[in-house]
């Protein structure tokens, strides 16, 4: 992607949770940059909203029985 259309985001994190990040970067063979985009942009994808649709359903259908 040009740099012109990357738009540049300080975040903090807490210690234990840039381990975790890091951890899966490296055991994906990529930097934590593409590792944290690559979860945002999965966190937003319509597959991952609808399990977690189906999820809650199934949840909430557990608790009906009674």
């Amino acid at each position: 992607m040009p740099e012109a259309d990357q738009v540049k985001f300080v975040l903090r994190l807490q210690p234990g949770l840039h381990k975790k990040i890091k951890r899966r970067a490296k055991s994906n063979n990529t930097s934590m940059n593409r590792e944290i985009t690559n979860i945002l942009k999965e966190s937003f994808s319509s597959a991952t909203t609808d399990k977690i649709l189906v999820d809650l359903v199934r949840r909430l259908e557990k608790k009906k029985v009674i």
